[in-house]
């Protein structure tokens, strides 16, 4: 398997937990020292993504699609750079946005694990 294969087939399971709020799938996937800075600059840490992003329904995933994925593998790191579509419930607004983002991934225990990333809103262009 191509290493944009491997990241590609990381991504479809992440959105996968994340559409589906699987807490437990979720934390399978991303390291024990894993950062994340959200498009409004937040920073959260393993424990607080998935609470934010899966468990507490403060954000509630409908679907994540990945579009342009570049992917640079250095040694035991893959560094994915990627467009993602999101459409997800906010409270009570449905969003749809498009975002830039960077996701870290390293090889530990003989598996692949999320151990970084950033997302960015980017302005749509006609």
């Amino acid at each position: 398997m191509s290493d944009s294969d491997l990241v590609q087939s990381f991504l479809t399971a992440k959105a996968d937990a994340l559409v589906r709020r699987s807490r437990d799938a979720l934390a399978g996937l991303i390291h024990t020292d894993f950062v994340y800075v959200n498009a409004t600059g937040s920073s959260f840490d393993k424990a607080s993504y998935i609470d934010t992003y899966c468990a507490s329904g403060k954000v509630v995933f409908l679907s994540q699609k990945v579009e342009g994925l570049k992917v640079v593998r250095f040694s035991d790191t893959l560094v994915a750079t990627m467009t993602l579509r999101d459409h997800f419930k906010s409270g009570d607004n449905e969003i749809r946005a498009t975002f830039r983002s960077i996701s870290v991934l390293v090889e530990a225990d003989s598996r692949w694990l999320w151990a970084a990333g950033q997302t960015m809103s980017i302005e749509e262009r006609a």
